[in-house]
């Protein structure tokens, strides 16, 4: 686009070439204001490169010399600059925002959801709700302690996601580190994401016990041993709750894996310092629904072996929406790093 511009140019001194980079986002809402002046289409929109002639409006492979030559010299719509005010502007943004919001919103609820459905997680909850059967507790009593039990999970997770938030946004003040923190995350979604395919490909193989991402046994064992304490508890809901928090502890080196590259997704596309702790919120809402949802079936009456029966039988597909998940993750977090050392915009 430079080259032609500097063609045309070359040929009509008299142009004047105003330059705007939609790597900020102040110019992507006059992008899109200029845009919506010049009744250009909305399909294309927000493609950029982009020349504005007037309410004319050159895309991508459009903007050659001969077209450009054209848009001035041609019949049709005035050249006068398309003119936007400040409430155009300002209108844009907040469509671009609402949009932006949305797409985030979608990306960290997926992936809250597919750490929700990770064996990991859900193991130790068809074991909790199995030990509860075994030792003679009523479907009332699995009901109100698988809840607690969430409850526990969730403000756990919470909490740890508030902490790492507030870490990863004092490194931001340190370009190295977070430089650093970005190449790192972006490196381990990749690896993350092809233990997982190795993982599915053992699954699918009907080799279960080859996988390579799984909660370590000694942690088994330690969260197996905390639930068989709650289920002895004469106060089985408040010891639920601390056991929640316990396994949650434990099962972080696991269910983790995909909690920090989101958080950094979060940070990145957050504007404000708000936004990403509603979105922590979000997140682990979406990471316990799979949880609440085994608990609403028990409390109709499934039982936890036809749980264990339902998380086989999808293994593969909840092995896959985990893969895509770490995949999509480290290739924007990648992207990230570039654009932080100028090789990309």
């Amino acid at each position: 686009m430079r080259l032609e511009l500097a063609r045309l140019v070359a040929v009509r001194p008299e142009v004047r070439i105003i330059e705007h980079d939609v790597v900020f986002g102040r110019n992507q809402a006059l992008h899109r204001a200029f845009a919506e002046a010049a009744g250009v289409p909305r399909q294309v929109s927000d493609y950029v490169p982009a020349v504005f002639i007037g309410s004319r409006h050159l895309v991508g492979e459009e903007i050659t010399l001969k077209n450009l030559l054209q848009a001035l010299d041609g019949d049709g719509p005035d050249t006068t600059p398309v003119q936007v005010g400040a409430e155009e502007i300002e209108a844009a943004g907040l469509a671009i925002e609402r949009e932006g919001s949305m797409l985030s919103a979608l990306v960290i609820a997926a992936a809250g959801f597919a750490d929700g459905i990770n064996p990991c997680a859900f193991a130790i909850l068809i074991f909790f709700v199995s030990y509860l059967t075994f030792v003679g507790r009523s479907r009332r009593q699995i009901v109100l302690t698988g809840f607690a039990f969430a409850i526990g999970v969730f403000a756990t997770y919470l909490a740890a996601g508030l902490g790492i938030l507030s870490t990863m946004s004092l490194l931001r003040s340190v370009s190295f580190l977070h430089r650093a923190v970005y190449l790192v995350a972006a490196v381990l979604c990749f690896l993350l994401a092809g233990l997982t395919v190795h993982d599915l490909v053992q699954v699918c193989s009907g080799a279960p016990s080859a996988v390579k991402l799984r909660l370590p046994r000694r942690l088994t064992r330690l969260a197996h041993a905390a639930i068989k304490r709650a289920s002895a508890s004469p106060y089985l809901a408040a010891a639920a709750l601390l056991t929640g928090a316990v396994v949650a502890t434990t099962e972080f080196v696991c269910t983790g894996q995909l909690y920090l590259p989101t958080i950094l997704y979060m940070l990145q596309t957050a504007d404000d310092a708000r936004r990403p702790a509603g979105m922590l919120v979000l997140y682990n809402v979406a990471f316990v629904a799979p949880m609440l949802s085994a608990v609403a079936l028990v409390s109709l009456g499934t039982t936890s072996e036809r749980l264990a029966a339902l998380t086989k039988r999808h293994a593969a597909a909840i092995r896959t929406a985990i893969a895509a998940v770490f995949l999509c993750l480290g290739i924007y977090l990648g992207m990230g790093f570039l654009r932080m050392l100028g090789l990309v915009v």
